[in-house]
């Protein structure tokens, strides 16, 4: 039997743009082999990037306008404040946990891991699981799930038409511009982002020591970058949960730590603005366009309470569908 065609239709695009500061000293390691140039010095060195901005030039006194500079400086990237959410939202929502080798366990919409209890994949599809939807699912095929289905098409059909791709989007985040700007002075290279700590494992069988030195991100350095959530034509009922999904998620990060060492004190961080918009797929007589839509900005994660987010939900709807109802 041929397949019907599908249609999915990407109508408008949620960007979250935060700024936190880390209020301890972070680390996300750099990978070994990109520490081989370091000779001697700390064990362990946090991740760098180079990145241009623009600052505000001046001479006697006098602005010249924006010029462009190039700064190493320290990387958080958008992978590990991805799977940190997720991982702590798993936990919190009370998912199931699931392996493919009784190692690592996760909650993931996978016809794999699910094997044992295929109708826990089927009945995921069908709840709209906001994790597998916002942060992503192992994904299979048309024929994959038909096959699980006694090769009933017509009902595979029924679960792939609520599928989409990945909706959730995370930058790598950096210093932000403004920071950069007003600090310029006093951190002109990546020495000034770090801070050495000497720490020590004791064996508590032979009380052995093993110190080591470690390199970290000082506190007080002011981190930005973007979410951006895809909000597709099956979604209109999910946006709240979507975006109270989220909410939580920068609690979560907000009252745990991300990095490394969370458990000795590493990683802890304050958000410092919550921006949001959306970008509306518009088409024009000659083109496809975004129209950007304010939507709110929050100073503190405290701030998005289920009113608020009701209240974003209920414009973003009205926007991109018509009507809240």
């Amino acid at each position: 039997m041929d397949s019907e065609p599908i249609s999915r239709k990407l109508l408008g695009i949620i960007e979250i743009d935060l700024v936190f500061e880390n209020i301890s000293g972070l680390l996300i390691r750099m990978p070994i082999h990109a520490q081989t140039f370091r000779i001697g010095g700390a064990d362990q060195y946090p991740m760098v990037t180079i990145r241009k901005y623009y600052i505000e030039s001046s001479e006697g006194g006098e602005k010249k306008g924006k010029e462009e500079i190039e700064k190493e400086v320290p990387l958080i990237p958008g992978s590990s404040i991805k799977g940190r959410m997720r991982g702590l939202l798993e936990l919190a929502l009370g998912k199931k946990l699931f392996s493919t080798d009784n190692k690592i366990w996760q909650h993931v919409r996978s016809i794999r891991a699910m094997a044992s209890d295929i109708d826990e994949f089927f009945k995921d599809i069908e709840d709209r699981c906001e994790i597998d939807d916002l942060f992503g699912w192992a994904a299979a095929n048309l024929s994959q799930i038909a096959e699980k289905l006694g090769n009933n098409m017509e009902e595979a059909l029924k679960y792939f038409r609520k599928l989409a791709p990945t909706r959730l989007l995370v930058d790598d985040f950096t210093p932000t511009e403004e920071f950069i700007s007003q600090n310029l002075d006093e951190f002109e290279s990546i020495a000034d982002f770090i801070e050495e700590k000497s720490e020590n494992r004791i064996d508590r069988v032979t009380s052995a020591a093993d110190p080591r030195q470690i390199a970290r991100i000082r506190p007080g350095i002011e981190f930005g970058g973007k979410m951006k959530v895809l909000v597709f034509d099956i979604d209109k009922d999910h946006i709240k949960k979507y975006l109270s999904t989220l909410a939580l998620g920068l609690k979560l990060l907000e009252d745990t730590y991300i990095g490394a060492s969370g458990s000795r004190g590493y990683g802890r961080i304050r958000f410092k603005k919550i921006g949001i918009k959306l970008h509306k797929v518009s088409k024009g007589k000659e083109a496809v366009g975004l129209e950007s839509i304010e939507l709110g900005t929050y100073n503190r994660v405290d701030d998005l309470t289920d009113e608020a987010i009701t209240e974003l939900a209920d414009k973003i709807i009205k926007e991109l569908f018509g009507s809240p109802d």
